[in-house]
This record gives C-alpha cells, structure tokens and sequence, in this order.
C-alpha cells in the first residue's frame, strides 16, 4: 500500500525592514511555533514588512523582497507598533 504524505504546512515568517520594529512580533512569532527569517525563499506563510516599507521608503533590496513574495502570492502585511500581532494572527486560523 502506498501513502502520501500531506506537503508540510508552511511556518516561515519573513520580516521585512528594520529589525529593532519587529522585536513584540518575533517573540509571538516563536511563541506560536513559527519560523523567523529574514532570508527570501518559497515555503512562507507571510511576510511582514515595517509601515516605511509598505510607503516605499526603504532600501532597494526591501522594495525587492517585498516584489518576490507578492511575486509568490504570500500576503505581505504591515505591523502597527501599537498593534504588533492583530494582523498576524488572522494567518494562523
């Protein structure tokens, strides 16, 4: 008999932007069981960018990894540093 064995569900979360605005959100991460990376790849569930990001103001291989992973159909979500996880969380359910 053979079985086939479900692909592995995807529990990479790539931070995009400057890392010292991430600091509640990768502790949430972890807590939840999921992977931080800074590093691009095609097995993530979500990237998360700072606000400058989304505007636009930021480096050119920010602007990059935020094409590559709208490129790959991951969502790309802004954290607020009043709210670090609301927008998170929705990605888990």
């Amino acid at each position: 008999m053979t079985t086939t064995q479900a692909p592995p569900q995807l529990r990479r979360v790539l931070f995009i932007g400057t890392p010292a605005a991430f600091v509640e959100t990768e502790r949430w991460v972890a807590a939840h069981g999921l992977e931080s990376t800074r590093t691009l790849g095609d097995d993530l569930l979500v990237a998360i960018a700072t606000e400058d990001v989304l505007d636009g103001i930021c480096s050119a291989a920010d602007a990059a990894a935020v094409q590559h992973v709208r490129a790959l159909g991951v969502p790309c979500i802004g954290v607020a540093p009043t709210v670090p996880v609301l927008s998170l969380a929705a990605y888990l359910i």
